[in-house]
């Protein structure tokens, strides 16, 4: 004989229509939706039969059931278990690349299992993104978070000078920076437990100055390639790589 809550999870073992964000989700809460996700499920025709999940960006999913009409709210069910995140802790401090480049750029680290993405201001920097920019790479985000089956949404900071990255490195269990004079990044041993602090400089190299420092406050160098690659690739390569150590 099949329970209610037997039933429950039946249901939401089936194929999801969509996932939602809303960073205040908890089991048997009804939460308004915005605008743009109202939008969202009556272009997909969703009615209340249809299986819907709605995650907290903090590591918790749930099943959740359209209201009537799916007019302004969802009715959020049991929680759901996951298993989408990875085992290590990313942290990538990265210079901003022109353009909409920076965008491929956070739309693919967070795919890729990113937890924090903290812009850096190095001499060379060419780009210092804003607060608007900030805000449109948060929700950018947790977009690819919502499309990737991910739970957590990294955090996007404001951008961070130089000095303040290397109190960063001094506080990482682990840190690397990306660099063509390093040691291939997959034979560096990286356990399931650490935290990992991933440095990407400008398109005009790191000052020797600012390799010097890295160096002197414990990062490791590493090599993402035989070429030279644009900021957005080495970031991706590096987060695919690290999360290739650790399927």
């Amino acid at each position: 004989m099949t329970t209610k809550g037997d039933e429950k999870h039946h249901i939401c073992s089936e194929k999801v229509r969509t996932r939602l964000y809303r960073p205040e989700a908890e089991s048997g809460r009804t939460i308004a939706l915005t605008n743009e996700q109202i939008r969202h499920l009556k272009v997909l025709r969703t009615e209340k039969h249809h299986h819907v999940h709605v995650f907290d960006g903090k590591g918790h999913e749930y099943c959740a059931t359209p209201s009537e009409k799916v007019r302004d709210a969802i009715e959020v069910g049991h929680y759901v278990k996951t298993a989408t995140e990875p085992p290590i802790t990313i942290t990538l401090a990265t210079a901003a690349p022109k353009g909409n480049r920076m965008d491929t750029l956070v739309e693919k680290v967070s795919e890729l299992g990113v937890k924090k993405l903290v812009p850096i201001i190095f001499a060379r920097s060419v780009v210092e993104p804003g607060a608007s920019k900030i805000e449109r790479l948060q929700r950018i985000a947790i977009e690819a978070c919502a499309q990737s089956n991910r739970t957590i949404v990294p955090e996007i900071t404001a951008p961070t000078a130089f000095t303040a990255l290397l109190e960063k490195v001094r506080e990482a269990k682990t840190a690397l920076v990306c660099h063509k004079s390093g040691q291939a990044l997959d034979k560096i041993a990286i356990t399931n437990t650490s935290d990992v602090l991933v440095i990407i400089g400008p398109e005009g190299d790191f000052t020797p100055e600012e390799l010097a420092n890295l160096e002197k406050a414990g990062c490791k160098k590493v090599r993402l390639a035989p070429s030279t690659l644009r900021v957005e690739t080495a970031a991706i390569t590096a987060l695919a790589q690290l999360a290739s150590k650790h399927l």
